[in-house]
């Protein structure tokens, strides 16, 4: 047992090998930079941030040919702007809202697995459909606000082909790689574990709602982030880092929000953070979620930028992370058990007649 307790401790703490290269969190935080500026410009800092949602698309370029970057990115944009705005409509149904942001994790979690994305995964597609869905924004500027998604896109792919000039010409440090085959992970990995994660987000949505709490869509965005987990080994111990970087990044995050920054040192904040948070993440996911949660806190709360409460959206963090980690480890553990994922074999071969 206490051999186990160190080993868990030591893959907890320690620092992985990673093929990121230092220009990607750079173009990162240069992106979110250029819209946060323009934001700033105009005096609707929120805006800036709504179109970082857009942003995002570019963290999905591949290690592949300039051509198949490009097109990547691009889908991903259009996928992310088509979420965020699905999102918006469960306003006009919301009784459908769980249903639909189920149907998003799946469908997200199929394509990318079925044209083998790799990191973040499904991740930002559902994560903007929950801001769409949980954000209060009135129905007349849903059209609006899907238009700035877009303009976040179009810095995404821009800065993915300056990103990949720079790393395939200049340093050449990120070299293409041939393209990977599609399909090839097999339907129980694309299809079966996609349906099983996108019930267990949809239900994460559903709890949030019926234990009533302050910030519930944090409750499926914990669910989404730790079912991404290779083994049930990894889902326990992404489990554990999310827990662990979170109640220090909660801690980082409350002083913060105590600040009044002016716009621009606003702007250079999210871009350290964004910086960080990408340099670090896939050495130490514990050490990344320190430096994510404030400036996702501060994403998720655009909307209502100017009348942030931190000790409530403090706690709520804390409460929703707890709740939404444990329901993800409870999916990783069905992902991962021949016979508890039986069920949704069946549901997935009864649903999909083909076999990849």
């Amino acid at each position: 047992m206490k051999k186990i307790i160190v080993e868990n401790v030591k893959n907890v703490l320690m620092f992985n090998s990673t093929e990121r290269v230092w220009q990607l969190p750079f173009f990162m935080a240069l992106g979110v930079g250029m819209v946060l500026s323009v934001g700033a410009y105009y005096e609707r800092i929120d805006l800036g941030l709504i179109a970082m949602i857009g942003v995002m698309a570019f963290l999905y370029v591949p290690n592949t040919p300039m051509y198949h970057r490009m097109a990547v990115v691009m889908c991903c944009s259009f996928g992310i702007t088509l979420c965020f705005l699905l999102g918006l409509l469960t306003h006009l149904l919301p009784l459908l809202s769980p249903f639909l942001i189920a149907f998003v994790a799946a469908t997200s979690s199929i394509l990318v697995r079925y044209y083998d994305i790799g990191t973040p995964g499904y991740f930002f597609f559902v994560f903007a459909c929950l801001l769409g869905a949980f954000s209060p924004f009135e129905l007349k500027d849903y059209i609006f606000l899907t238009g700035i998604v877009c303009i976040g896109t179009m810095v995404a792919n821009l800065i993915a082909f300056l990103y990949s000039l720079c790393v395939i010409y200049f340093f050449k440090n990120s070299l293409a790689k041939p393209i990977p085959p599609r399909g090839y992970l097999g339907f129980n990995i694309i299809v079966v574990d996609s349906v099983i994660m996108g019930t267990f987000v949809g239900f994460a949505v559903v709890l949030g709602a019926f234990l009533e709490l302050e910030r519930s869509y944090w409750v499926a965005v914990s669910c989404t982030a730790i079912m991404q987990g290779i083994t049930l080994n990894s889902v326990w111990i992404k489990q554990i880092q999310r827990i662990l970087g979170t109640a220090l990044g909660v801690i980082f995050a409350w002083w913060l929000l105590g600040i009044e920054f002016n716009p621009f040192l606003f702007v250079l904040l999210m871009m350290f953070l964004v910086f960080m948070t990408e340099f670090v993440v896939t050495r130490n996911y514990a050490l990344g979620m320190v430096f994510v949660t404030p400036y996702v806190t501060y994403l998720a709360e655009a909307s209502s930028l100017m009348e942030l409460n931190k000790d409530l959206i403090i706690r709520a963090r804390l409460e929703d992370v707890a709740i939404g980690s444990v329901l993800g480890l409870l999916g990783g553990l069905v992902i991962h058990k021949p016979y508890l994922r039986k069920p949704f074999d069946k549901i997935a071969h009864h649903i999909f007649k083909v076999k990849f």
